[in-house]
């Protein structure tokens, strides 16, 4: 189809008439042209669509453009093919007298697809017909950077209201102009309230002067690279906040962004961490107990007691060196073993004994117990030790007077054991006394009478012939006499056993008693091969008693024990001076052998009349029981103790002075 700009055949009539009008003819072919000219080259899509038929009948080539198909597709199709998806009969223009100017519409593409145009429509009278010329401009470009920056602004909007950090934005009278969620969440306010609040509402006083200061600043162009301030929240809380300020300059308007972080938490933290590290620095300095702290083998730190424990001036004698420095040798395996259990448990190591080596030398006792911890952003050991030198010598010092109480407690237990066995032992014996010294005077009647008898019969038979029959019967009378003087015997050394007997006391030396006893009995000794040994104290004093009785005691004694000795053997005699506290001085004799012993069920009757160990007819028994009774009226005691197979121990003390009353009633 022409250009509906180009010139068309005229009526003759208006040929002639443009004849008349030259100048008026090349007026309008000059219009036409530059009509023709911004038609095909304007760079908006022009069609011109016949209002009638709705056919389109021109289109410049940035619509053919546009729509994306050639000239001789477009100019004539109907225009809603391309121009306008409606359908026949619904033209928004001429069907519904609508206008459209500047309206935002779809043109349609042969592909289908669509691209979004700005569309404006006029109506035209052209060759006496109703013409519509449409004209629009791409703006799928546009609306696609629209598109873009609304998500933009969107995904924008979302990171601001989401988070964390608290993101405002203040104009230069103070005056907020945005703020996003975290800060209203974190500070408590509402838009209602933000929007009568000015921010030095928010700052705390205290801080109000810097900040103001801080404005002016960043007005002026300066950078600010980090803030810390304190706002107040709705509720009165103080919340700490730290980050970033810049201005920003739009239109002429001055306005400030600022994004915190609440770090209230962490302050309150590291306020707790610097009590904590200094109540730690003033724990560990002026603890009453020594604190080292080790890694990897050597001293980190030690504070004062530590020092004075390990004998150092300053801890840096202690930091660096190792710590089997001051460690005994004898427990370096046991602290390797220590450190190892907390490297790999991370529990404390119990509380043990050890020793260290100070700097002087001296080895001292301690108790340790061990803790990981972090120093200084590394992985350390922390050792408490205290030193129990002190306790360990007080604990032994213990332990000795418990051993000395136990046996103090075991010897007195075994003294009164004794005492309560000698008490019976003595009131045993005092009772047979006077059943003996009543039976000894029964017996000494009749004795007499029968020793009598036989003078008597014995003087009559001599005055005979002496035969056979007369001389058996003597023999009878002298058997039946030895008979008699024997019992009459037995009566005297039972009478000696009881307190009708007499003690002359004298002064005397008891060494010089030994000796005169060991001439008795050297003779004896020789002849069984005893061998004695003779320990005298010289400085043992003389005493009060009787010299022939106590002789007897001795000898008797030392009798014993050579029979204790059938094969030969030895016999040590001691004497010595015995001091009791509250009790008077005493003088012991110790007599020890080394023979058969005493059996434990006969220890207990030695001293009883009558008992004995020996055959019939090898003594009465009443050897130790005369001993006994002899030493007990000196005032004194006789202990035996015997181990069979081993020997006997007899010790007999005697005071070295009497009382008076004793010597008086002795004499």
């Amino acid at each position: 189809m022409p250009n509906i700009f180009e010139p068309q055949n005229a009526p003759t009539e208006l040929s002639r008439a443009c004849f008349d009008f030259s100048h008026v003819a090349g007026e309008l072919e000059e219009s036409r042209k530059r009509l023709s000219a911004v038609f095909d080259t304007v760079q908006v899509g022009i069609v011109i669509i016949d209002a009638e038929t709705h056919t389109i009948v021109d289109a410049n080539p940035k619509a053919l453009e546009m729509i994306g198909d050639g000239k001789e597709a477009v100019v004539g199709s109907v225009c809603h093919c391309f121009i306008c998806p409606e359908q026949s009969g619904h033209c928004p223009i001429t069907d519904h007298g609508q206008r459209i100017d500047n309206a935002e519409r779809q043109l349609l593409r042969p592909g289908g697809d669509s691209i979004t145009i700005v569309k404006t429509v006029a109506r035209v009278k052209l060759y006496g017909r109703d013409h519509l010329i449409e004209s629009f401009l791409d703006i799928s470009d546009r609306k696609r950077a629209e598109e873009e920056l609304r998500h933009s602004e969107e995904r924008y909007r979302d990171i601001l209201e989401n988070a964390n950090d608290l993101i405002q934005s203040v104009d230069a009278k103070g005056n907020f102009i945005y703020v996003n969620n975290a800060w209203k969440r974190t500070l408590g306010y509402s838009d209602q309230d933000l929007a009568s609040m000015n921010i030095f509402d928010v700052i705390k006083p205290c801080c109000q002067s810097h900040c103001a200061t801080m404005f002016d600043q960043l007005k002026s162009g300066a950078r600010i690279p980090r803030v810390e301030v304190e706002f107040l929240a709705k509720d009165g809380r103080s919340i700490i906040l730290e980050g970033s300020i810049n201005c920003n300059t739009s239109d002429g308007q001055i306005s400030t962004r600022g994004v915190f972080r609440d770090i209230t938490e962490r302050k309150q933290m590291e306020a707790e961490l610097t009590q904590s590290e200094d109540r730690y620095r003033k724990l560990f300095e002026n603890a009453p107990e020594a604190i080292l702290v080790q890694s990897g083998g050597r001293y980190l730190c030690a504070n004062k007691q530590a020092c004075q424990l390990l004998g150092v001036e300053r801890p840096e004698e202690v930091v660096g060196q190792s710590i089997f420095s001051f460690v005994h040798p004898d427990y370096h395996a046991m602290v390797l073993e220590r450190i190892q259990r907390i490297q790999d448990t991370g529990e404390p190591s119990p509380l043990r004994e050890q020793k260290i080596v100070r700097k002087d030398g001296a080895v001292i006792d301690v108790e340790a117990v061990s803790t990981g911890i972090v120093f200084q952003g590394q992985d350390a050991i922390q050792v408490i030790i205290r030193d129990i030198t002190e306790r360990k010598q007080v604990e032994e010092q213990r332990r000795e007077l418990n051993s000395r109480l136990e046996k103090m407690v075991e010897e007195k237990t075994r003294h009164l054991k004794e005492a309560q066995a000698k008490l019976i032992q003595s009131e045993k014996m005092a009772t047979l006394g006077e059943v003996i010294a009543g039976a000894a005077h029964e017996l000494n009647n009749p004795l007499a009478g029968i020793l009598g008898a036989i003078q008597m019969l014995r003087s009559s038979a001599l005055a005979h012939p002496i035969d056979p029959e007369l001389m058996e019967g003597i023999d009878v009378l002298e058997s039946i006499e030895s008979a008699a003087v024997r019992c009459q015997k037995i009566v005297e050394d039972l009478v000696r056993f009881t307190t009708q007997a007499r003690c002359n006391f004298s002064d005397m030396d008891i060494n010089e008693v030994l000796r005169d006893t060991l001439e008795i009995m050297s003779g004896p000794f020789e002849e069984q091969k005893v061998k004695v040994k003779l320990q005298l104290d010289p400085e043992v004093p003389r005493i009060e008693g009787d010299f022939v009785k106590l002789l007897e005691v001795y000898v008797n004694l030392l009798q014993n024990a050579k029979s204790a000795l059938p094969n030969g053997g030895r016999i040590d005699i001691s004497t010595g001076l015995v001091k009791k506290y509250g009790e008077p001085l005493q003088v012991s004799v110790v007599i020890r052998d080394n023979g058969c012993g005493i059996p434990l069920q006969n220890l207990a009757k030695i001293f009883d009349p009558f008992f004995t160990t020996k055959p019939a007819g090898k003594g009465p028994g009443l050897g130790l029981t005369v001993c006994y009774g002899i030493v007990k009226r000196h005032g004194g005691d006789i202990d035996v103790r015997s181990t069979v197979g081993k020997g006997t121990e007899v010790t007999v003390t005697v005071p070295v002075r009497q009382h008076k009353g004793a010597t008086n009633q002795a004499s």
